[in-house]
Parts: C-alpha cells; structure tokens; sequence
C-alpha cells in the first residue's frame, strides 16, 4: 500500500481519505488494528510509505482529568513506532494551540520556543520528542494544527468549540464562552488540513520535521460567535460568559509561511464559509 492512516475513522481521518482518493489506502480504526492478535503490523502498515498517526483518545479536557489516557496515549504510539518499517515516513498530527510559549507574544512559528501549560500540549510535546527519537531525520513530520473545525467534528466537552456552539444553536441553546471573550485563536477549516497532510505524501524528497498548519490569522471568541450566531439565523440565542478553564491559554495563532514554501498549501476557507458547511452538514 502507498499509505496507512491510523485512526481512520475520526475527524481528520475521514477527511484525509477523501483527499487520498485514488491513492492505495490501507485504513485502521479500534474495530480493524494495526496490530495482529500476535503484535504483527497489518500487512498495509508493514508495506506503507507514507503512514499517518491520526489516532488520539485525549483532548485537553481529558489529558488534565484522566492522565491514564496520556499513558495509554504514548503507549499507542510506540507500538505503532515498533510496527512501522524504518523506511516509511510518518506523519503525525500534533496541537499547534498548545505545545508553543505563551509567554512570548504570537503569531507562533515552528522555531518558536515551546512551553505547553496544559498537560494536553505536553503529551503532544512528548510524543512529538518521542517520534524524533525513534526515527531518522527526513523520515517523519509533525503537523502542528491550531484549531480544526468543520463537517463531521463532534461536540465534545473540552474541544471543538465550533462543533460545541453549533450543537447548541441546534438544540436552542445558548452559546458558552469560558473565560475573557477577547480570547483569540487560529480556526482551520477541515478540508484544508486534510490537503496538508495529502500533501505530504505527495511531496517530493524528505521535509523538515515541524510544519505549522493553521489559517495565520487570530479570531476572537466574541467574533466567532457573532459569525456563528449570523450563520445559524437564530435570534433569541444568547452568548454566556462562564470561568475560565484552567488549560486555556489568552492568545494564539501560527505563522504559516513553511507550509507554503514546502508542501505548497496555504489555507483557502474563510471562516464563515467553514462555519456555514458545518451547520449544513449538522443539520
């Protein structure tokens, strides 16, 4: 096979698959393992060029409650490193909203220093050290994405605040925003983080070993629920103002130039027009 995408079935995984139409594709989930009942990689992970670690059971939600899941996470990863042949390349999806210093001011760039807060950036940040030191230089990339959003993201407690407001509108419910509504962050539209991560496959000769992907631009909390609230039509609906959660940081967005000089992307889905497919599609 020329490519396997571990996590298959999830919010990237999904969308990444259709962007590797026509492409051999060999696809892992919890119901179909990389591994066999003996350890063994699956004969479309042992073969693959291109392999994509999409496969995540944390969010930041999770990571501070639950830290058992970060182990469970890194252990996942290092079977996935022992199955993988040396001469594939691996990709993997890291959190470019977490892992970099918050102390500095943004936009954030690949040789930015890093300083995650929440225990979320540093799992991302450990495995992403993990992955360097298992695999030789030009052989892996770490996408660090801001924040994803868009059609088939599901609301969850603690991620997705897009996917979470527009469940909300859906229900009649009021929007919430935890902490100071001018809190900023880089919203990336699904279908172009998929192209990215395509992209890599398609590259031609090895990339450097973190690419930031995100739309190079910061929103507020506050302008993204008026775009949200002018998409769904619905009047009566109210932004909330709740306390902050602890893994939050004030401001972040990413500075993009690397993936446009390498892998030639750059983003190409406004923010409303992301937001409108998302409502589309939930509805």
């Amino acid at each position: 096979m020329e490519v396997a995408i571990i996590g298959a079935s999830g919010f990237l995984g999904t969308a990444l698959q259709r962007k590797l139409r026509g492409t051999d594709v060999s696809v892992y989930t919890r119901a179909a393992p990389f591994l066999d009942a003996d350890g063994r990689a699956a004969e479309g992970l042992a073969s693959a060029r291109t392999a994509y670690w999409l496969a995540t059971q944390i969010n930041p939600q999770i990571a501070e409650q639950q830290p058992e899941r970060v182990v469970a996470d890194r252990e996942a990863f290092e079977r996935f490193l022992d199955a993988i042949d040396p001469s594939s390349t691996v990709v993997m999806v890291s959190s470019g909203g977490t892992v970099y210093d918050t102390g500095s001011a943004p936009p954030y760039f690949e040789a930015s220093p890093t300083l995650p807060l929440s225990a979320y950036g540093r799992a991302k940040l450990d495995l992403e050290a993990l992955l360097a030191a298992r695999r030789p230089a030009g052989t892996h990339v770490t996408l660090r994405v801001s924040n994803a959003y868009g059609p088939g993201q599901r609301a969850a407690s603690g991620q997705g605040v897009i996917a979470y407001w527009l469940q909300a509108a859906r229900n009649g419910e009021d929007l919430t925003v935890f902490g100071d509504p001018a809190t900023s962050r880089d919203y990336v539209f699904v279908d172009d983080v998929a192209r990215a991560l395509a992209l890599v496959h398609a590259a031609d000769g090895p990339l450097p070993a973190v690419v930031n992907v995100g739309s190079g631009r910061a929103t507020s909390l506050a302008d993204l629920a008026e775009t949200v609230l002018d998409v769904v039509g619905h009047p009566d609906l109210r932004v909330l103002v709740t306390e902050r959660r602890s893994f939050d940081v004030p401001h972040t967005w990413l500075g993009i130039g690397l993936a446009a000089e390498v892998l030639g992307w750059r983003p190409t889905t406004e923010l409303r027009t992301g937001i409108a497919a998302a409502w589309a599609a939930l509805r």
